[in-house]
């Protein structure tokens, strides 16, 4: 039977093996995914598991989609342009790093037809998921980046001819009251802050907050009442998810799974 985890830390709301175990009987696979919570030190030991055929793959979360990189073999081409990894992967003896965070944010924003071609966006945090996000945007044609972040060097590391960064603490002089926003920080998951100003808000806005556990965070459950335009994580974690599952057995298991069935099954583990 093959092995394959989510690894992180914390990890705790990571519904990553909910996901996937559903796949794998819905599809009749002999596989089994589980959570394993890892301390820094210990990362080159969870990539020696699958030189060893102890796992035969593994994604990453926060906070090591960064940290990650300098364990591995090789990293695709995508995955060493964004500088975040989050789908581990073996092939003839080398460990590979990929990336599947930007495609699942593609499709997540694709299929519920929000539309950020030539047009301004807002991105908070400057992490690994951000770094892929800011990939995807840019796929799909943006103008102009506002990146804020707490730390501003981090953002200014990110600056190119359409990302333009900034420091959070003046988010209330950028953000408008039309503003596409998206958060990619982990704001939100095991608390009731938001990484904004709830002052902020506005019902004009388009919302979107990576975060799927919960699945209304504070600043989407506001957003919400005020009828915004908003998305949670949820979408961009089955097809990120998806496609690590492609990528881990050569073939396109994700054209098989029905993804509303899936989507429904996880919205109910989270209620």
């Amino acid at each position: 039977m093959k092995q394959f985890a989510v690894i992180g830390n914390p990890i705790e709301h990571s519904l990553s093996p909910v996901l996937h175990n559903w796949v794998f009987k819905s599809l009749n696979i002999q596989a089994e995914y589980t959570k394993i919570r890892v301390e820094e030190k210990h990362l080159s030991e969870i990539v020696a598991k699958v030189k060893n055929d102890e796992l035969d793959g593994f994604n990453v979360t926060i906070p090591y989609k960064e940290n990650i990189i300098k364990f591995l073999d090789e990293i695709n081409v995508r995955a060493e342009s964004i500088a975040s990894v989050n789908c581990i992967v073996k092939s003839k003896s080398k460990i590979i790093g990929n990336n599947t965070d930007w495609y699942g944010f593609s499709m997540a924003i694709n299929t519920n037809q929000i539309d950020v071609s030539d047009k301004e966006v807002i991105v908070i945090g400057a992490g690994g998921t951000s770094k892929s996000i800011l990939y995807s945007l840019k796929q799909l044609g943006v103008s102009k980046i506002i990146l804020l972040n707490r730390t501003l060097q981090n953002a200014i590391a990110l600056q190119d001819e359409i990302i333009i960064p900034y420091s959070l603490e003046i988010a209330e002089s950028l953000i408008k009251n039309d503003s596409i926003i998206i958060n990619t920080t982990p704001i939100g998951m095991q608390s009731n802050q938001s990484p904004i100003d709830l002052g902020l808000i506005h019902k004009n806005q388009i919302l979107i907050d990576v975060i799927y556990n919960p699945l209304e965070t504070t600043l989407l459950k506001l957003a919400n009442k005020m009828g915004t335009t908003t998305l949670n994580g949820l979408d961009m974690f089955i097809h990120q998810a998806l496609a690590s599952l492609d990528l881990w057995f050569g073939e396109s298991l994700s054209k098989q799974v029905n993804f509303t069935q899936l989507k429904t099954y996880l919205e109910t583990k989270l209620c």
